[in-house]
C-alpha cells in the first residue's frame, strides 16, 4: 500500500481549500507566469488559487492526496467536459470578481486584453476550437516539495485518467514550468506545442499537453 490515499473530496472545508490555495502559492511564488497572472504581486496569488479552487470544488472535480493522519500531501482540480472556468457570473462571485478587483490597473488590463485575448486562441490551435473544453482540463496539480518524485501525481492523474479511457474522452493541460514537461510527458501526455507570452513583469512558456487514448503512447518509466 503507498504510504499515501487520494481521493476526490465534494465538499471540501473552506480552511482545507485555503490550505491548497497556500500551497499553490508556496509552489508557485517564482512562477514568472502565475506572478504575471497576479499582476506581479506575489501576495495576490493566494486569492486567485482559492477562487480557482472554490469553482473546482462545486463544478469540477477536486482531488487530494493524505498521509495517514490526513494532512494534505497534494491534489489535482480538474474540470470535466463541458465545464469552463468562470464561465458564469456565479462562478465568478466565488472569489474572482474580488480577485480582479485587487489587481492594479495595468495587471487588471493586461489580463483582459493580453492573456485572456491569446491564451484561448493558441490552445485552439493546438487542440482544436472545442479542445479545451471537450477535455478534461487540469487546471491546478499541486505536490509537497517533500512528497515530488514519489508517485504523488501520478496516484491523482491517474484517477482521471481511468474515467476518461472509460468514457473514451481525454485529458488536456497546459504548464508554465518548463521543467514540467519531463513531468507530463512522463505521465503520458502528448506535448502539442508551446508559445512565449510577454508581460510587464517578463516572458513567460506556456506548454500544452494531450493525452488522447485512442493514439495514446505507453508512458516512459520516469515519474514526477
Amino acid at each position: 500500500m503507498p504510504p499515501f490515499r487520494v481521493q476526490r473530496v465534494l465538499n471540501p472545508t473552506e480552511a482545507r481549500l485555503a490550505e491548497a490555495a497556500n500551497l499553490f502559492t508556496d509552489l508557485m511564488k517564482n512562477n514568472l507566469g502565475a506572478l504575471s497572472l497576479a499582476g506581479g504581486e506575489a501576495s495576490l496569488m493566494n486569492y486567485q488559487a482559492l477562487a480557482l479552487l472554490r469553482v473546482g470544488s462545486l463544478y469540477g472535480e477536486y482531488y487530494e492526496a493524505t498521509d495517514d493522519e490526513g494532512n494534505l500531501l497534494g491534489f489535482t482540480m480538474w474540470m470535466p467536459p463541458g465545464q469552463e472556468m468562470f464561465s458564469t457570473e456565479e462562478q465568478r462571485r466565488l472569489g474572482f470578481n474580488y480577485f480582479m478587483q485587487m489587481l492594479s490597473s495595468e495587471a487588471e488590463n493586461y489580463f483582459k486584453t493580453k492573456y485572456v485575448a491569446q491564451f484561448p486562441g493558441f490552445v485552439a490551435s493546438l487542440l482544436g476550437p472545442r479542445g479545451k473544453i471537450d477535455s478534461w482540463w487540469l487546471h491546478m496539480a499541486m505536490i509537497r516539495h517533500d512528497r515530488q518524485r514519489k508517485g504523488v501525481l501520478r496516484a491523482l492523474v491517474d484517477i482521471v485518467r481511468a474515467k476518461a479511457e472509460d468514457a473514451g474522452e481525454y485529458l488536456a493541460t497546459c504548464t508554465t514550468n518548463d521543467d514540467n514537461i519531463r513531468v507530463y510527458t512522463g505521465l503520458g501526455f502528448a506535448y502539442k506545442g508551446s508559445t512565449e507570452m510577454e508581460s510587464p513583469w517578463g516572458k513567460w512558456p506556456i506548454h500544452v499537453f494531450k493525452m488522447d487514448f485512442a493514439d495514446k503512447k505507453a508512458p516512459s518509466n520516469h515519474l514526477e
